[in-house]
């Protein structure tokens, strides 16, 4: 008797791939990696090109006090969202500037003109915060005393500035935001500073006495009293 079943054809046995999907998945991945890394690098160097850094340079000395400039040199304007000096723990160079005669105190001890404590001025700064910065300008501006006794001058001691800007227009300031939450712009800038001979020196130094060796190996105009090396011609 014939055999009614119909012949089949047996299928042949496909195995899944089991990395085609995931190979799929990261292209798909890797591109939108690459487009956002091409994105960020684009965003930034266009933002870099309507807003550049703001930078910090001294001028001279004005008496007790100092002339700096903060220089904006792109086409925006930008404002100072803070600016603040730190006098980090140190042992400073100093000397009395004239004779100086200590009263008697009815506590048994003596007392300075002035009296027997004093601050730094500098440190008190803040006058910049939330002061504009036109753009292509140069911002000139004083800082206070380092001493608040005009008859102590301070030869050596060291000086963190740190400072921070945004730009006025709210459209940049949503961009600046993003680059410093990308960590594709410092949110701030910080510059140690040598104050020497009535300079401020920039300086990468941790001490004071390392920051005056520096310096006086880099400029033999500096103090004889503090560069001994100076002195011997």
């Amino acid at each position: 008797m014939a055999n009614r079943r119909t012949a089949k054809t047996p299928k042949s046995f496909k195995r899944p791939a089991l990395y085609g999907r995931p190979k799929r998945w990261f292209t798909k991945a890797f591109a939108a990696l690459a487009s956002l890394g091409l994105f960020s690098l684009l965003m930034t160097t266009a933002y870099n090109f309507l807003v550049g850094d703001v930078t910090l340079s001294f001028v001279k000395p004005h008496g007790r006090y100092y002339d700096f400039d903060l220089r904006n040199d792109s086409p925006a304007d930008q404002i100072v969202k803070r600016f603040k000096v730190d006098y980090p723990p140190q042992t400073p160079i100093a000397h009395a500037t004239r004779t100086i005669v200590a009263k008697a105190s009815g506590a048994g001890g003596y007392e300075l003109p002035g009296g027997n404590s004093s601050w730094i001025p500098v440190t008190e700064f803040d006058e910049l915060d939330g002061r504009i910065l036109p753009a292509d300008k140069v911002t000139p501006f004083i800082m206070p005393p380092t001493n608040s006794k005009n008859y102590l001058q301070l030869d050596a001691a060291v000086f963190d500035i740190t400072f921070e800007t945004e730009p006025a227009n709210a459209t940049l300031k949503v961009i600046d935001d993003i680059l410093k939450a990308l960590k594709l712009r410092n949110q701030v800038t910080q510059q140690r500073y040598l104050v020497m001979d009535n300079l401020w020196i920039p300086t990468r130094a941790l001490s004071v006495a390392e920051a005056v060796r520096l310096a006086c190996r880099d400029d033999d105009s500096l103090s004889d009293q503090l560069c001994p090396a100076h002195a011997g011609g």
